[in-house]
């Protein structure tokens, strides 16, 4: 059975996105079979894969597996995954486009509404070592929906003096979802992203997160350090470890999956 990670943070821009995407291609070339699912209107996650909306334009994606959860047609989710798969030169990817942005109100209004991603991860779990869930920004209902379906939270955060407000909402958002809805759901840990080591700044935010949170979610001692190849790598459709694994960030990347899978 696959493990699953829903990758949340409460604001765009922290890294979210490339974490997926990097930390599922180091899993995947070092032997495990990982899928990434782009749970977010923006679509990042698809467009990082090289996958245009263009593309996707009579496609299947993410938006009809959840419609089908919706009308709980499990024959439609399990059909629907046969076609919807994307291969890259790393992982298996659920794509999304900006049509996603339009289910929220369907899955507000449906019975379950909590646990629709889950009838599709169900299957996923059977195929998979690795499920990764890239969710939007903020902590809407998409976003409840990968906690609960969810056996790990990771939480990027950039090395920013407000990140520590944004991790005691999210921190709150996941008691909240281990007392009502995933007992099982535990923080994985916190990566810190846009790191830059010579400054004092950047360190005087390291220590805060690791003072204030520390004692009881696992902070990586490894940091995401700022560099532009992690902004070059998408323009190639490729993750860091294709591009430039010899980068900061690649390694960083590297050595957070190592941990994360000495936890499955």
């Amino acid at each position: 059975m696959g493990k699953i990670y829903a990758i949340v943070s409460c604001k765009g821009g922290v890294g979210k996105t490339t974490s997926a995407i990097n930390l599922g291609a180091y899993m995947s070339l070092h032997k495990k079979s990982v899928c990434v699912v782009d749970l977010d209107p923006q679509h990042n996650l698809t467009r990082h894969c090289g996958i245009g909306q263009d593309e996707l334009r009579e496609s299947k994606t993410i938006y009809d597996l959840l419609q089908a959860a919706i009308e709980g047609d499990d024959e439609a989710i399990k059909a629907l995954l046969g076609v919807c798969i994307r291969k890259t030169s790393t992982v298996d990817l659920i794509p999304a486009t900006v049509k996603l942005a339009s289910i929220e109100s369907a899955i507000t209004a449906a019975l379950h509404r909590e646990y629709l991603l889950q009838s599709v991860t169900t299957f996923l779990r059977e195929k998979y070592d690795v499920i990764l869930i890239d969710c939007r920004p903020g902590l809407d209902m998409l976003a409840i929906n990968a906690l609960t379906a969810a056996d790990a939270a990771v939480i990027p955060v950039e090395a920013h003096i407000l990140s520590s407000d944004g991790l005691q909402q999210i921190d709150k958002t996941i008691k909240a979802v281990q007392r009502r809805l995933n007992p099982q759901l535990t923080i994985e840990g916190v990566i810190i992203t846009k790191y830059q080591p010579r400054t004092n700044y950047c360190q005087s935010v390291r220590e805060l997160v690791i003072r204030d949170f520390g004692p009881h979610v696992h902070i990586y001692k490894d940091t995401v350090n700022y560099t532009i190849k992690v902004a070059e790598a998408p323009a190639y459709g490729i993750s860091l470890f294709e591009y430039q694994p010899s980068s900061t960030a690649a390694q960083a990347y590297a050595s957070i999956a190592e941990e994360m899978m000495q936890h499955d």
